[in-house]
């Protein structure tokens, strides 16, 4: 192992000497600061066999939920990325061509998948139902606070939804801005 301190200050005169030291320390604290943070490894992910291109903050995992909805069976197709204890998801329902030729069934579609999300953090869904595309859910899992960071939208073919969940103090704004970004509708096909 290279001793950079040592290296450093045998190139340097006396009085330079003691400042290449300190500098030496404050950069290996740095770098000791760095390795605890959770790193973002953002990568580029396409979803639902391209339906939606997102990024992720990690190495993604997808899974597959087949469900009926009014007679209409939809895949629902999630894309999620975990750094430190917050879950990055992109969610992608393509719709089958009976729903979509169905503007009311989809919106009913649409308000339904918002609500379970407030129920599904022991909240009750707005009455009536919210039209904004980005909003925040607080509520509990477990008995542990939690919020969801949620932006949600339709198209004729597909539902899409980016939601980061953690504890509220646990959330990186910065990095959430990074992940709606990205998944901004006007960015989409």
């Amino acid at each position: 192992m290279i001793d950079f301190n040592r290296a450093v200050s045998s190139c340097l005169p006396g009085p330079f000497n003691r400042l290449a030291r300190m500098t030496g320390v404050s950069v290996m604290v740095v770098l000791l600061l760095a390795g605890c943070s959770p790193e973002y490894d953002w990568r580029r992910v396409s979803v639902a066999d391209g339906a939606v291109v997102a990024m992720l903050p990690a190495k993604p995992h997808e899974a597959n939920r087949d469900l009926t909805f009014e007679g209409h069976d939809v895949r629902f197709t999630l894309a999620s990325a975990r750094v430190a204890d917050v879950m990055y998801t992109v969610g992608v329902a393509s719709l089958p061509s009976s729903l979509q030729e169905d503007e009311a069934a989809r919106q009913r579609f649409f308000e339904q998948t918002r609500a379970s999300l407030y129920r599904n953090l022991g909240q009750r869904p707005p009455s009536p139902a919210s039209e904004e595309q980005r909003y925040v859910i607080s509520g509990e899992v477990n008995d542990e606070p939690v919020q969801a960071h949620v932006m949600a939208w339709m198209t004729s073919n597909i539902l899409v939804e980016g939601i980061i969940l953690g504890e509220p103090e646990k959330i990186p704004l910065d990095q959430a801005e990074e992940f709606f970004r990205e998944l901004a509708p006007d960015q989409q096909p």
